[in-house]
């Protein structure tokens, strides 16, 4: 994430803030300049219990809360909300821009019950998300009980997406092929191979080929969490830009020295949080296999931007 200003008084401000700490201006944030603005509305839903500091679009939503199915007014819906934010920011700087795509992208943040549980996934363009794992708590049950230490509301998001975009920009396309000869063929039944996944237990036998032990259930995940991985790298990338630690790359930067860039970061990241007795903020050591993955996609996404 690049570093944000104040429009009023110059001070530093981050992408989640709705009021300037030093001068007390209202801060709305513009997703068509990438930056905060003055002189225009907020989104309707700039005070509900899940604050949106967005700005508003003729329907007085913003370009995030009008992707609810249904409000998100619940307060463990705000982790979700701010992850679709920053993600949302992150796909427009790709050249994606969810309104007038097919399928048309909705989300559905709903809370489980013991009697109606809320399965998170994608179908035809919806999003569902669980949002009783924006509990920290809950969420750090799913984690163990799932054997999924990395999950988080941003995750979530980014996977999601994944599938989503998949059916964008792939399921239809010349790169088709392509993609079943990187990721397989993605007609075997998905019910049976979730099946398999979830009654076979982690025995590392995924480690030479993809980026998690669920990316290897099935072609589908497996583009949806290299997908996930990759906003996830470059994102960071963008935030160590951002604070000066380590200069910026070209436009067009090829994969390979992206990677290499990634390699330094992560191994300084992980440095530095075992400085402090906490867990490896980068726990992950991509094969080569899943690193030509994130190449695919690479090659995928960038020319949008070039």
């Amino acid at each position: 994430m690049k570093r944000f200003h104040c429009p009023t008084c110059a001070a530093i401000v981050f992408f989640t803030n709705d009021l300037c700490g030093s001068c007390s201006t209202p801060l709305v944030y513009s997703p068509h300049a990438d930056d905060f603005v003055l002189g225009v509305d907020r989104c309707a839903n700039g005070w509900a219990p899940a604050p949106c500091n967005w700005m508003a679009e003729p329907d007085g939503l913003c370009r995030n809360c009008w992707l609810d199915l249904e409000p998100a007014t619940q307060q463990l819906a705000l982790p979700f909300q701010s992850a679709r934010r920053r993600t949302l920011r992150q796909l427009r700087r790709f050249g994606i821009d969810p309104a007038g795509l097919v399928p048309q992208l909705r989300f559905l943040l709903a809370a489980s019950s013991d009697g109606a549980p809320v399965t998170t996934g994608h179908a035809d363009g919806l999003i569902t998300l669980d949002v009783d794992e924006g509990d920290p708590v809950r969420l750090a049950e799913v984690r163990a009980d799932l054997g999924e230490p990395y999950r988080t509301p941003l995750g979530h998001v980014r996977h999601e997406l994944g599938h989503w975009y998949w059916a964008v920009r792939v399921e239809y396309s010349a790169d088709l092929e392509s993609f079943r000869e990187m990721f397989g063929d993605e007609r075997r039944s998905y019910a049976d191979a979730l099946a398999a996944h979830y009654a076979t237990p982690d025995d590392g036998s995924w480690r030479p080929t993809h980026i998690t032990n669920y990316a290897a259930s099935h072609p589908w995940e497996d583009f949806a969490e290299t997908f996930a991985h990759y906003l996830h790298l470059t994102d960071t990338l963008e935030s160590a830009v951002a604070h000066a630690m380590m200069p910026p790359s070209p436009p067009g930067c090829p994969f390979d020295q992206l990677y290499v860039q990634w390699i330094d970061l992560t191994t300084t990241l992980n440095e530095l949080t075992r400085s402090m007795g906490v867990p490896d903020a980068y726990p992950f050591a991509p094969s080569p296999m899943a690193v030509d993955k994130l190449r695919w996609l690479h090659d995928l996404l960038e020319p949008a931007v070039r």
